[in-house]
């Protein structure tokens, strides 16, 4: 089996050369390693003609991950797909664990343990749980309400796998893991390793760690999904939930973590959703409240997928 390694970077080069130097001293070495460099400005392109050989590099216009990433998979090769953000290294041993599982199984994904740091490393968390694995379409389940796979860098896929499931959405430029997460797992099994394979770390200050951002686009991306899987005429019916279950998920995380930005926008998505429940009516008083005490804060205009299919992009 041949492995393809591809890192996208975006002004990344604080800590490109960590994420290249973990790939490159893995005991089962990479058939590929590709840098993808997604229109930086800072000294990242310099940096990577400074990489062995074996370390390609393309350029592109700033995209974004998802963008970036499916740059990747058409200069690559392998039978099998990871892909390692700039600013994470991958763990002595990573790339064996994961690929004597791949030889093993006909799973389309097989994922690790991720060792997540937050806040100047201080805090750490054990991601990855084994929470995905199994058969279609409770890899999709276990990913509906949240993300047992923080990160694609943790993960073998199997590029026929992502060719039949079209890629990441470039539309997404927050939880777009999450969002390729349901539709693999609605097409393939998933595994898991149970060894530790990533270090991740999460600044303040990064996407991930939005609140406004995290809860809007999980809304954004289960709409995107049942939309996804009507077009594919895949039964949803395994998941349970409703429109209204949809929204007060939503709305119930504003209220605990006062993503108050983003609270006009989910008011307006759930009148589109012709939802009306209690968590609403809260709500909107909220935000009525808001508005009278002058404390009214919206997020510049959020992304709506409810009409993804009718949009060019997929």
């Amino acid at each position: 089996m041949r492995i393809s390694v591809i890192i996208p970077a975006y002004n990344a080069a604080k800590w490109l050369s960590d994420a290249v130097a973990s790939v490159c001293s893995q005991s089962r070495p990479a058939d590929e390693i590709l840098i993808v460099d997604d229109g930086s400005t800072d000294g990242t392109a310099g940096l990577c003609a400074t990489f062995p050989e074996n370390v390609r590099s393309v350029r592109r216009e700033n995209g974004g991950l998802s963008a970036a990433r499916n740059t990747g998979v058409e200069h690559t090769s392998g039978e099998w797909m990871l892909f390692l953000d700039a600013d994470d290294t991958l763990v002595p041993g990573a790339l064996a664990a994961l690929a004597r599982l791949a030889e093993t199984t006909s799973a389309g994904v097989i994922y690790g343990f991720v060792l997540q740091r937050r806040h100047e490393a201080v805090e750490a968390r054990l991601h990855g749980l084994p929470y995905a694995v199994g058969d279609p379409p409770h890899p999709a389940k276990a990913h509906f309400w949240w993300t047992p796979i923080p990160t694609a860098g943790a993960a073998l896929i199997r590029r026929s796998l992502n060719s039949k499931v079209g890629g990441f959405d470039e539309n997404f430029r927050q939880v777009e893991d999450a969002e390729y997460w349901l539709r693999c797992g609605v097409t393939t099994a998933f595994a898991h390793c149970d060894a530790l394979v990533l270090d991740k770390s999460c600044s303040p200050h990064s996407l991930g760690q939005n609140s406004e951002g995290s809860i809007w686009y999980r809304l954004q991306l289960q709409r995107k999904f049942l939309l996804w899987c009507g077009k594919m005429r895949i039964d949803t019916g395994f998941l349970a939930t409703t429109p209204a279950d949809m929204v007060d998920h939503a709305l119930k995380r504003i209220h605990h973590e006062k993503a108050w930005g983003i609270l006009e926008p989910m008011l307006a998505q759930a009148r589109e959703m012709q939802v009306r429940t209690p968590w609403y009516w809260r709500a909107w008083l909220t935000a009525h409240i808001l508005r009278l005490t002058g404390a009214r804060r919206t997020a510049n205009s959020p992304v709506v997928y409810s009409r993804w299919l009718e949009t060019p992009k997929s």
